[in-house]
């Protein structure tokens, strides 16, 4: 019969990280003093090995004697000391764990960029202090929900989070922020393999009786396993070594689960589970009762050539990147299985601490050497995602790669290429695409063929979605009175189109002036940018109506300030008619000659006297805003001179006149009056 189970977690103890700090440190101190800026991991059992193997713990650099070897731990440091390690001569281990690194470059490129940056962890820590280092002092910490209510944030906010942090809380955190500030942008910086750990024991505390937490009391992950396992509701006892365990802390307990953070040592952990197997089996060593331990299989995993894989980036060159896979030595993926972009560095596309899924391609197991492929599942994901474009009707952007007298070619990523026909690259006729090349634009998938890799594409379709949803929403939003921007699209004889954002409004030839134009051109050009008024507005037809004039001053609003009755001025003849001239004073406005006034004699035909066209001076008789009407008269403008009296009472007596003939003009001008 068991009477005691204990349940070891697979993610127990070192992580690679404290793990590699730790040989490192070690391989380091085999040639010499080392130096620790700062504990190597928070850990008393550890430091106190490290410290009888030659690693000198010290708090500054300081503390190190010129020329030494100091080790960077993995929690990280302010950007300064590098360059203080190198004036002093210093050689540097940087094991600065590669997602904190990541961290300290996504926050110094944040700050950068202007962005207010909160980080969600523990001021006191020291990766969290190295991080506001990072981000030249700006960046705000926040350890809890509540604190993040306080802040006086601007509009562009970040927020990250200590590599060892707990999802939730961070989570907790993105809320309070984002309902003080619209706009938040949360980045996933939490250490996977803290995540999974985490995770872990939270499935492993559903299941059992207590849970023992082995760790320093300065470690942040330590503590974070132990309020997860205590957050599932089982008793949960945090202790940094065996000696620390009281057994009577276990009471009747018949299963109980272990884990441990990720700067405890494996002899530690195994110190712990020791302890319990020992005294529960010296009290029922004379009974049948026993105790049973579940250890996970810490074996490596046997890979073969096609698997698909998960692995963390723990080195870039220009060459490869070496990848964690849970081997006995890192995967390596060549520079020539990962699509990069024209002159774009590995570096560029991947980064240390960046989790990939990858394939096999090649495993010798002599040599310990795994090769890897990313080009495989960027491809397989990037044709996944042209297949759901091409189904949901989704827009894509890529960039022309090449231009074609048929057409363009798009680059799709993940190796693909798409092919745009000439028809399908815009709603009007283009006949040279070349200034297109290398520019990003947006389509959709129109037809796919996987066998053949056929790819076709259309931003034509974009385009004339775009103009619909624009068109429909311009008609929904334009209303009777309304003055609006709009552009000249084309011209006629009866008017002018003009386009309002999308769809194409009349200005009749009668609403572009105020005064009398013989063709739309006389006032407008096509390109023409131009205020106009809404007069009509019919959705069901598409039909909008417009006025140029209507958007301009009335002149005759002007007309009664510029001039007053008994003004004499000059006009030009727009018009002659059967009952006078029409004569225009200012632009839009027209005064009436009747033919009464049009001389001083009588006159049967306006066209005896005046042109159309002709500049003729006028005596303003009335005017009527009102009514929009002005009396002109060109006889009192232009009176008659009185004839010499001389010479109307000396006639020669031979001479061949008649009393018509002196008089007859007297008595026209009686008669036209």
């Amino acid at each position: 019969m068991i009477i005691l189970k204990i349940v070891l977690a697979e993610q127990a103890g070192f992580c690679d990280g404290v793990r590699k700090a730790v040989e490192g440190a070690l391989a380091a101190a085999g040639e010499g003093e080392v130096f620790a800026l700062g504990p190597l991991a928070h850990n008393e059992a550890l430091l106190r090995d490290l410290a009888k193997r030659g690693v000198v713990t010290v708090e500054s650099l300081d503390q190190v004697p010129g020329g030494s070897t100091v080790i960077i731990r993995t929690h990280g440091v302010a950007p300064s000391v590098y360059g203080e390690a190198a004036r002093r001569n210093l050689r540097l281990i940087d094991a600065t764990c590669p997602y904190v690194k990541k961290l300290q470059l996504l926050v110094q490129k944040l700050v950068g960029e202007g962005q207010d940056v909160v980080i969600a962890g523990d001021p006191n820590h020291p990766e969290v202090q190295a991080l506001v280092a990072w981000g030249e002092g700006r960046p705000r910490v926040v350890s809890a929900p509540a604190e993040a209510e306080r802040l006086d944030l601007g509009e562009r906010v970040a927020l990250v989070a200590q590599t060892t942090q707990r999802r939730d809380i961070v989570d907790e955190i993105g809320e309070k922020l984002k309902a003080k500030v619209p706009a938040v942008e949360i980045y996933n910086t939490i250490c996977q393999a803290t995540a999974r750990r985490q995770e872990e024991a939270a499935r492993l505390a559903g299941r059992v009786d207590v849970m023992v937490v082995v760790g320093g009391r300065e470690s942040a992950n330590t503590g974070k396993l132990a309020e997860v396992c205590s957050a599932r509701g089982v008793k949960t006892i945090l202790v940094a070594e065996a000696g620390e365990l009281d057994m009577s802390q276990l009471g009747r307990a018949r299963v109980v689960g272990v884990t441990a953070g990720a700067s405890t040592p494996d002899w530690t952990i195994k110190e712990v589970i020791g302890k319990m197997e020992n005294e529960k089996n010296m009290a029922v060593q004379e009974g049948r009762e026993t105790v049973e331990t579940e250890y996970p299989d810490r074996g490596f995993r046997e890979f073969a050539v096609g698997d698909v894989v998960r692995g963390v980036v723990v080195k870039v060159d220009d060459n490869e990147a070496l990848v964690d896979i849970g081997y006995k030595s890192e995967g390596i993926l060549p520079r020539q299985e990962v699509i990069t972009g024209t002159d774009q560095a590995l570096s560029q596309v991947l980064q240390p601490g960046q989790e990939l899924e990858l394939v096999v391609r090649n495993v010798n197991h002599q040599e310990g050497k795994i090769l890897l492929s990313r080009r495989i599942i960027e491809r397989k994901l990037r044709w996944q995602e042209l297949e759901k474009a091409f189904s949901e009707g989704t827009v894509l952007t890529g960039r022309v790669k090449e231009t074609v007298p048929a057409g363009m070619v798009i680059d799709l990523g993940g190796g693909f290429e798409g092919f745009m026909p000439g028809s399908m690259v815009d709603v009007r006729y283009i006949p040279d695409f070349s200034g297109f090349l290398n520019q990003e634009i947006s389509f959709k998938v129109i037809e796919l063929r996987r066998e053949k890799e056929k790819v076709i594409l259309s931003r034509k379709k974009v385009l004339e979605e775009a103009a619909a949803r624009e068109k429909e929403e311009t008609l929904k939003s334009l209303q009777n009175g309304q003055i609006i921007r709009g552009t000249v699209k084309r011209l006629t004889n009866f008017g002018a189109f003009v386009d309002v954002g999308g769809i194409d409004g009349l200005i009749h030839i009668s609403e572009i002036s105020w005064h009398r134009i013989e063709h739309p051109s006389e006032v407008l050009s096509v390109g023409d940018e131009i205020n106009v008024k809404v007069i009509e507005v019919v959705p069901e037809r598409e039909r909008i109506g417009l006025s140029l004039r209507q958007a301009q001053p009335d002149p005759w609003s002007e007309i009664a300030r510029k001039f007053k009755p008994g003004d004499i001025t000059e006009g030009k003849v727009t018009r002659l008619v059967s009952f006078g001239a029409f004569v225009e004073l200012i632009p839009g406005v027209e005064g009436l000659v009747h033919i009464s006034q049009m001389a001083g004699f009588h006159v049967k035909q306006a066209s005896e006297v005046a042109k159309e066209g002709q500049t003729v001076k006028v005596k303003i008789l009335d005017i009527n805003p009102e009514a929009k009407r002005v009396s002109l008269s060109m006889r009192e403008a232009n009176p008659r001179p009185k004839k010499e009296s001389a010479r109307q009472e000396h006639i020669d007596p031979g001479s061949s006149l008649t009393l018509g003939d002196v008089f007859g003009g007297l008595f026209d001008r009686e008669k036209g009056e």
